[in-house]
């Protein structure tokens, strides 16, 4: 279970942190700054998960493949491919003369050859490693016996007949395989250099060689700085700095302005001020704004199953139907949710949701629910139960909506609950600790990955064998089948593990003159391979 996952999204979406960039122009070099709430720590492209290193490493690094605007995989260092009639074997052929930069573009003094493939896979399945992408590349071929070490690495689906040749066996075919390849996982990683870092490969400039559009100009405590040479009007320089951009507001009562608080720009103020280009922006409301908008976030209600009430499954039931009726006024951006996985998320190259369907069940009669619950746990009424929530509009209000409901419905046995409002990282701690009783949470993946969504449901501590057998095929499968997704979501959400409040959307703003960027709202992931600048 990814608990880091938890803190990353309530990161994402309090509004603490604002991603953003600024592009200038000095001569021929055009300059693109890409704000980060930290600097990258490691581009190893094997273990990179987290929004600063995935920007880096997308910039830095070139695959197989390569996702364009559209998400449609496009050829990088493979100059063709063929795929065997049954769907399990590619066969790829790598361009010629491929070779690595190190830090200041100087050549990196290996040439790039089929077997860096191969190695880099073989990493993301040895346990010592500990690559996020395992499950990613589940359906390679002798996957899951190499990484739990039954199994030579050399037995995992992968080999080079020649330098310029690379072939990937599977064990079932993965439709979306193309666009995998374009992930940081499979960038390649040459052996020799690897194994002369002496365990720092990727942590320092001296310890990285890459092979991608940009190459390694600068790393420090301030930032990290990429550069490339110059082409026609393409962004020549890519800066990932400290966020520093803020506005002083005071707090109420201060007067004079003593208590004044530093408070981060929205995306938009960002942009119109004329102090970024584009900015991640909580609202889809964009104005004169270009508008890049996603729905990668579903608000949820999280169970603690150990709970000695929120153990009952017909209370999980009657307060979920409960909250499923509630009307609050919800803000633009939201909206009712039919489903725990977000809209953006996609299965098979089409969108889940739509393949899916409605996952909601029908829990039946509030009250009758909480009669046969409250009889099953020996109770009579709730009690010394709080909602986690976090701080801030419009959460205090969509969960005093909640609690207003569950007091209209259900107020014959003391269904009326203390809210507590927490900053992010507090709530997210207090979850992951299995502290609470019942939490208001934003369910998002850090990729494009319906799986890792399910897989956020075991926060809510709920032992279903059914689950978590559904789970592990998926696991095994490579997690992109709509159907068994849909049977797994259909069972957390049928016993009420969790309860999907609300949808919400988000956007990128950009300003005219920017063109050929390249989004993806997992991560997120801004691409500059073909970013152009045009007053």
């Amino acid at each position: 279970m990814r608990w880091a996952q938890v803190r990353k999204t309530f990161g994402a979406l309090a509004g603490c942190l604002f991603f953003t960039l600024f592009l200038t122009g000095c001569g021929s070099q055009i300059n693109f700054t890409w704000t980060v709430d930290r600097v990258p720590q490691n581009l190893d492209p094997q273990l990179a998960a987290e929004s600063p290193e995935l920007i880096a490493v997308a910039n830095l690094y070139s695959g197989l493949t390569r996702l364009d605007e559209a998400g449609q995989p496009q050829l990088d260092c493979a100059s063709a491919y063929t795929v065997s009639p049954d769907g399990l074997t590619y066969t790829f052929t790598l361009k010629e003369g491929l070779g690595y930069a190190r830090s200041g573009g100087q050549d990196g003094g290996y040439a790039l050859t089929a077997h860096d493939f191969v190695f880099a896979f073989r990493r993301i399945f040895r346990a010592e490693t500990a690559s996020p992408y395992t499950s990613t590349f589940a359906l390679l071929q002798n996957s899951q016996a190499v990484l739990a070490g039954e199994a030579p690495e050399s037995a995992l689906g992968v080999s080079a007949p020649s330098d310029t040749t690379f072939v990937l066996q599977l064990s079932t075919p993965d439709p979306e395989l193309l666009q995998k390849l374009a992930l940081p996982g499979a960038m390649p990683c040459n052996e020799a250099f690897f194994d002369s870092t002496q365990g720092a490969y990727g942590l320092n400039r001296s310890a990285t060689l890459t092979n991608g559009p940009f190459y390694l100009y600068n790393w420090n405590t301030n930032g990290l700085f990429l550069r490339r040479a110059a082409q026609g009007d393409r962004v020549t320089s890519l800066r990932l700095v400290l966020n520093s951009t803020a506005a002083a507001t005071s707090s109420p009562g201060s007067g004079s302005g003593s208590g004044a608080v530093s408070q981060p720009l929205t995306g938009a103020e960002l942009v119109l001020a004329g102090k970024a280009t584009a900015a991640l922006s909580d609202s889809t409301e964009a104005g004169s704004l270009a508008s890049l908008p996603y729905t990668a976030t579903t608000w949820a209600l999280a169970f603690n199953c150990e709970n000695e009430l929120l153990a009952q499954p017909q209370l999980r039931a009657a307060l979920a139907a409960s909250a499923r009726a509630a009307a609050p006024d919800l803000p633009a951006e939201f909206a009712v949710a039919d489903g725990l996985v977000p809209p953006a998320v996609t299965a098979q190259g089409e969108p889940y949701r739509q393949a899916a369907g409605s996952a909601l069940p029908a829990y039946g009669d509030p009250a009758a629910l909480c009669r046969e619950g409250l009889a099953a746990a020996g109770a009579n009424r709730f009690s010394g139960i709080t909602v986690l929530l976090p701080q801030g509009q419009p959460y205090r209000s969509l969960a005093g909506a909640l609690n207003q409901q569950w007091q209209k419905q259900l107020g014959a046995w003391s269904a009326y609950f203390s809210l507590e409002e927490l900053p992010p990282d507090q709530l997210a701690a207090r979850v992951a600790a299995g502290d609470y009783q019942i939490a208001l949470l934003p369910f998002s993946p850090s990729s494009d990955s319906a799986l890792e969504v399910l897989e956020q449901v075991g926060l809510s501590h709920w032992n279903s064998p059914d689950f978590e057998a559904a789970l592990a095929a998926l696991r095994a499968g490579g997690g992109n089948s709509p159907a068994l997704l849909a049977q797994a979501e259909r069972l957390a959400l049928g016993e009420a593990a969790v309860v999907p409040l609300w949808y919400h959307s988000q956007a990128l703003l950009v300003q005219p003159g920017v063109r050929g960027l390249v989004f993806r709202p997992f991560g997120p992931v801004l691409d500059l391979t073909w970013a152009t600048l045009k007053e």
